[in-house]
């Protein structure tokens, strides 16, 4: 089972805990931890505790390009890197145990250059044929090519794809007709920028399909989320649990979908057993991180209703 996760920007993520936290005074942390993160890293991570053969494509660069290769060592997943001078950022967490907060302080990444972007989509044509199935992850700052989805996705077959992303870079991946796309609730309403008082989330997941999109699996974090198909629309209800870092969900309802798909489960299923890893993360506070004990309680309690359309 190998499973490629393709992503740009990975980070160097300090996760950082505090007793309590007050803005505007000077809070001393108890804990702090350092990791490499970003979506495509997560999603790996995750794949690679269920017991895929994952591999993850990125850009890395500077110094903290070389931290984060380094953090990744020690992991059980491979990673390619693609060279840049563009220096991989730096993503903070702050955690508040007395409210449970969870902040998130998030740099953007310099720009790599043309001959970058380039060098990426080489090295993706060169590699896709030998994987079973490929995650594209992230949203795009505006810096870069935004048509770089489609791009990619135009040297491999849509039907292994699911593709985590928003905006403008979405809707230019349409035209290869991805199998699966994952996005939230609030990045749909943007991505179709329609009236949500009039159009409800199922509607809205419509227009992707409409668009190319082959189903659209929507998240909205603890509340229901929904799976839309050209024929049918599943909703699930997700367990509530004592979330400590929900950084990384969204890369492990990815993560669990794909496994899920590639073991033979049907998309409905794969959807929910995603979920289930999602939820499991949000009980961890390293991200991209989930533990098999948790996940063997909480799949069975993702409830799904049909409705046929």
């Amino acid at each position: 089972m190998n499973i490629l996760c393709c992503g740009f920007f990975p980070a160097l993520q300090r996760t950082i805990e505090y007793k309590s936290f007050r803005p505007g005074e000077v809070n001393r942390a108890v804990r702090v931890s350092v990791s490499a993160s970003g979506k495509a890293t997560n999603t790996a991570r995750v794949l690679s505790r269920l017991g895929a053969d994952a591999t993850m494509l990125s850009f890395a660069g500077g110094t903290n390009g070389d931290t984060v290769r380094r953090l990744l060592e020690a992991e059980d997943f491979t990673c390619r890197w693609v060279e840049t001078e563009a220096e991989t950022r730096i993503c903070q967490t702050l955690l508040c145990g007395e409210t449970g907060s969870c902040t998130e302080l998030v740099e953007e990444n310099p720009p790599p250059s043309s001959g970058d972007w380039k060098t990426f989509v080489e090295t993706f044509a060169q590699i896709e044929s030998g994987f079973d199935r490929i995650v594209f992850c992230g949203n795009l700052p505006p810096h870069a090519p935004q048509e770089i989805y489609g791009e990619l996705i135009s040297h491999t077959d849509g039907d292994k794809l699911l593709i985590d992303t928003s905006g403008p870079p979405l809707l230019a991946a349409f035209e290869h007709r991805p199998a699966l796309v994952k996005i939230n609730a609030e990045e749909l309403r943007r991505t179709i920028q329609i009236d949500d008082r009039q159009y409800g989330l199922d509607r809205q997941a419509r227009e992707l399909i409409a668009r190319g999109a082959g189903a659209a699996g929507i998240t909205q974090g603890k509340d229901a989320a929904m799976l839309v198909t050209p024929d049918h629309v599943f909703r699930y209800t997700i367990p509530q649990v004592k979330a400590l870092n929900p950084i990384g969900s969204g890369d492990a309802v990815s993560a669990g979908t794909v496994f899920a798909l590639t073991k033979g489960s049907t998309l409905p299923e794969a959807f929910a057993f995603g979920l289930a890893c999602g939820t499991a993360n949000a009980m961890n506070r390293a991200p991209g991180h989930i533990e098999f004990d948790q996940l063997a309680e909480l799949t069975p309690k993702i409830s799904t209703t049909n409705e046929h359309e």
